[in-house]
């Protein structure tokens, strides 16, 4: 495992910012595009704000630039605040554009939590990413049990965009953002598979949290990937690095 150590989020969260932002910087200037994968929870949002600012501040032609998101709950209206389509229209989409408007809003791609055709939106998706060329640079956050997206403990590492159940686990863990009442977090989700994941040509874990650390030293003792720990998967992929502020 190719890990980064730092001694806060804040460090943590400078540093990947300015990464991704110097990945975009060189491939917009070289192709003109660049497809960035994104993910919702609270391990990211500082980094999207450094990285808002980066690319707002910059000159770059931003129109190339294409954002695909991970996962969403399944059913739930995009309208709904706890979307993670109003999530990232909020914390990415929206203030880029408004400090760099050549970035256009609707190449933020996320996957449809109320359309009526769940498998159909799926395969879709997965033809999206295709047709934008695949995803050059994916971010994750780590989940409490392990998983990457909405791929759960026991998901296939050859997994593709699907539907799937979310764990009590998981769905204890958002609850937060659903004024604490378990009923009113959906029961499902729409996920990229592992397999799609690990398609990406460049892939960032950010791992932070004290809840986090008993399973993410689990993690860096694996020499090979488990089912029971989804995010182990990305030990078989050729370029990936974990950014941790654990120490």
């Amino acid at each position: 495992m190719n890990i980064k150590h730092f001694t806060n989020h804040d460090e943590s969260s400078a540093h990947v910012a300015q990464y991704i932002f110097d990945r975009i910087q060189t491939k917009i200037g070289e192709s003109g595009t660049f497809v960035l994968g994104l993910a919702t929870g609270a391990s990211p949002k500082l980094m999207y704000q450094n990285l808002v600012r980066l690319l707002g501040e910059s000159e770059l032609d931003l129109s190339g630039l294409h954002t695909f998101n991970l996962d969403e709950y399944y059913p739930i209206r995009q309208s709904h605040p706890n979307s993670y389509f109003q999530e990232m229209y909020r914390s990415f989409w929206k203030p880029l554009n408004e400090l760099n408007p050549t970035f256009e809003i609707p190449n933020g791609h996320i996957l449809n939590g109320e359309n009526p055709k769940p498998e159909f939106e799926c395969r879709i998706y997965e033809k999206m990413i295709e047709k934008a060329g695949g995803i050059d640079f994916q971010v994750l956050g780590l989940g409490v049990n392990g998983h990457i997206g909405f791929n759960e403990p026991g998901s296939s590492g050859t997994s593709r965009t699907r539907m799937i159940d979310l764990t009590p686990e998981t769905r204890e863990a958002n609850k937060i953002y659903f004024g604490n009442d378990l009923e009113k977090v959906p029961t499902n989700g729409l996920t990229m598979g592992i397999g799609t994941i690990l398609e990406s040509k460049e892939i960032v874990m950010i791992v932070t949290g004290e809840k986090k650390r008993d399973l993410f030293q689990k993690l860096e003792q694996r020499d090979t990937p488990t089912e029971e720990i989804p995010a182990s998967f990305l030990l078989n992929h050729p370029n990936t690095t974990f950014y941790s502020d654990l120490e």
